[in-house]
């Protein structure tokens, strides 16, 4: 009997298959996740080109689907890391419930979606277990990782968002394409990811021999975890201070490093800012002049 190849569809199918791609990533840093006793919305998470100007939201492009009239979009928050088990942590705003949010997409009409109103949701530190069991009864568990018998180990200041696509191919079967992961997105209101700030600093300038000491008012900080870096182009120098230091996280009492050249003609305005040492995180920077040597008349 002569032999039957596949169908024209299948066979577009197995040259390309179809694929999920996020065309614009999450905002990784600046928002905060929210209790659900907060009573307010968990805000929208933005895309990462967002600025103040113009506003761009995380989205996504199913590929090679314009033979499928029905693709099903399951988003759902994964740890941060291997093997990416399902989060406690929430999405909430449109088209979320559970803790997920689900949109159907008629890929031959329109195969884009960008995620307009999405909050993350944190849980407290004893709903973990019964937020992961929820979410696996449900069947969201896009990378088979199942649950962990010591949830404690869970990172509750960081997520991904996993996109998983569903559809019924032709024989009424349900088919997945490869889950997606986003870039991990950080807890605003953590200090050890949150964003850096210098609110205050008591003096705008002092000797280019360093040594000046400088008060500096902050949000949160480590005291483990933090430096003050002065920076003039291909120069820096950190500040000396220890831990003791740090003032209950928000002030720090430092020593001004010296300028790189000590016999300065005039002054020279350089750059002040936080350092993370983790993760090389940096706040935005502050001004400081260095001054001149003072030549005293006698020598």
């Amino acid at each position: 009997p002569p032999a039957t190849g596949p169908a024209k569809g299948q066979l577009e199918e197995l040259l390309e298959p179809p694929k999920l791609v996020i065309t614009e990533q999450p905002k990784q840093r600046g928002m905060r996740f929210r209790y659900e006793c907060e009573g307010r919305s968990a805000g929208s998470i933005l895309g990462e080109s967002s600025t103040e100007a113009s506003k761009t939201l995380p989205a996504i492009e199913l590929v090679n689907c314009q033979a499928i009239p029905e693709v099903t979009v399951t988003a759902c928050l994964v740890w941060k890391d291997w093997p990416y088990r399902v989060h406690p942590h929430g999405l909430v705003g449109k088209d979320c419930s559970n803790g997920l949010c689900q949109v159907v997409l008629k890929p031959q009409s329109n195969p884009k979606h960008s995620f307009s109103n999405l909050g993350i949701q944190c849980v407290k530190k004893k709903e973990i277990e019964a937020a992961i069991e929820k979410k696996l009864q449900l069947g969201i568990d896009p990378f088979k990782a199942g649950s962990l018998k010591n949830h404690q180990e869970v990172d509750m200041n960081v997520v991904r968002i996993c996109f998983q696509a569903s559809y019924r191919d032709s024989a009424g079967q349900t088919r997945h394409l490869s889950p997606v992961l986003s870039e991990p997105i950080f807890d605003k209101k953590s200090t050890n990811t949150s964003e850096l700030r210098i609110c205050r600093m008591n003096k705008e300038s002092g000797p280019c021999t360093g040594g000046e000491e400088l008060y500096l008012l902050c949000d949160k900080v480590q005291k483990e975890d933090i430096a003050v870096v002065f920076r003039k182009e291909t120069w820096e120098a950190r500040a000396d201070f220890s831990q003791a230091d740090v003032h209950r996280q928000v002030a720090i009492v430092f020593k001004t490093p010296p300028y790189q050249q000590l016999e300065l003609a005039e002054p020279v305005e350089v750059e002040v800012f936080l350092q993370r040492l983790t993760d090389s995180v940096c706040s935005e920077a502050f001004r400081f002049t260095y001054l001149p040597r003072e030549h005293g008349t006698g020598g």
